[in-house]
């Protein structure tokens, strides 16, 4: 499974959200109703399912990033946790700040592993947790 694939048919929410790469941290919204939220992570699953091939053409790539930006802009419902919110903020930061010459060395897993290169093993425990938290949330309104 692709790494743009894999966290979140690894949290069960639909099929994809998640991607790979260093996260910079960033202050984004923390008092966003669960609807907006969730309506911000559909948003990424139809960007996300709209990739025609098993990697996003540039365009495609872009489109992903746009519906992160704007999940970003959006940010996290007040009762989300610590480990979470730095699992969101390393997700969203990820795949914003990702040029598409960059992100295209971690399309396929050619290595094999679901690890999400250039992150921390506590971050990526972080992220996994944020789309656990994704599943749990938003499971009515994504329909899953």
């Amino acid at each position: 499974m692709t790494p743009i694939k894999r966290p979140l048919a690894a949290a069960g929410v639909a099929a994809l959200l998640g991607l790979t790469l260093t996260a910079c941290g960033g202050s984004y919204p923390a008092d966003a109703s669960t609807k907006d939220f969730c309506g911000g992570v559909q948003d990424v699953l139809t960007a996300t399912t709209s990739v025609a091939g098993e990697e996003p053409t540039e365009d495609e790539w872009e489109d992903l990033q746009d519906a992160y930006e704007d999940l970003g802009e959006i940010g996290t419902p007040k009762e989300i946790g610590d480990d979470e919110r730095n699992g969101f903020e390393v997700i969203v930061d990820t795949i914003t700040d990702l040029d598409y010459d960059e992100a295209k060395k971690s399309f396929g897993d050619k290595d094999g592993s679901d690890a999400i290169p250039g992150v921390s093993k506590d971050d990526e425990k972080d992220a996994d947790a944020f789309f656990e938290y994704v599943e749990k949330t938003c499971a009515d309104q994504l329909g899953s």
